[in-house]
């Protein structure tokens, strides 16, 4: 019963938001386009100055640190997504339809997590096979290394979706708890980019950033980092998964009790 009200709350997710919804027309293409049109813009402007004899050195960029944007700018838009999908279900009293229609709460927010995990997953593959493909095209003497075949791409196409997965769970359990669409998405961009940089301000801050999730999300894809967690590669993606997964847990426990 719980499973199949899980994928019923996926298909009604997925009727609510069809058409020309701010999912479909802002935030998909937002979570594709921004983080490829970020990196392409760098690298064009990377192979200009490398072309300019004698006057620069430019270093040539590996894989490891080509999806930057990508893992920092498209989870973070899949986040904002399932929490603006979540949130809006405050709106016009729908709430208390969704509790009338599911007595059990918990099955509802997953059957949402699975909606836009997997809608995120593929929107981060999209941008990171884009990112790959195109550096070494339109910046050859700097981003020329760059293969979508080598180790690290090939570990950055199974931890990226992954992230974004459970970046969407993460952002339903905010969207439910905040319970407002413009402060989920508040304290989700404060989070990342305002709160785990002044970390760093604060006494111990370098050793308290090792511990930020979004540091050790991208560690544990494969790229290049300021600074190291104190673990290796997957127990770091582990740590970001279940960091993730129990916020949406707080929430679905919340929401129970909420809701008697």
């Amino acid at each position: 019963m719980s499973v199949a009200l899980a994928v019923r709350g996926a298909r009604a997710e997925m009727v609510r938001t069809g058409g020309r919804s701010r999912l479909w027309t802002v935030l998909i293409p937002a979570a594709v386009m921004l983080p490829a049109g970020i990196t392409v813009a760098i690298a064009i402007a990377a192979e200009t100055f490398a072309r300019i004899p004698g006057q620069i050195s430019v270093l040539q960029v590996p894989t490891s640190n080509a999806a930057y944007w990508v893992i920092t700018v498209t989870t973070v838009v899949v986040a904002l997504a399932a929490s603006d999908g979540q949130a809006c279900e405050n709106r016009y009293h729908a709430g208390e339809y969704v509790r009338l229609a599911a007595p059990r709460q918990w099955p509802v927010l997953t059957g949402r997590w699975l909606f836009y995990g997997a809608l995120g997953a593929g929107a981060a593959a999209v941008a990171l096979l884009t990112v790959l493909v195109l550096l070494p095209v339109v910046s050859p003497l700097v981003y020329g290394s760059v293969s979508v075949t080598d180790p690290v791409a090939l570990r950055l196409l199974w931890t990226v979706p992954l992230l974004s997965f459970f970046a969407a769970g993460a952002g339903i359990g905010i969207g439910s708890l905040i319970r407002s669409p413009l402060g989920a998405a508040a304290v989700i961009l404060l989070w990342v980019y305002a709160a785990e940089s002044a970390a760093g301000y604060l006494p111990s801050g370098a050793y308290l950033q090792r511990f930020m999730p979004v540091l050790n999300g991208v560690y544990a894809t494969g790229q290049d980092a300021v600074l190291i967690p104190p673990w290796s590669q997957n127990v770091a993606l582990l740590y970001v998964c279940s960091l993730f997964t129990a916020i949406f847990v707080i929430a679905a426990v919340e929401r129970t009790v909420r809701h008697g």
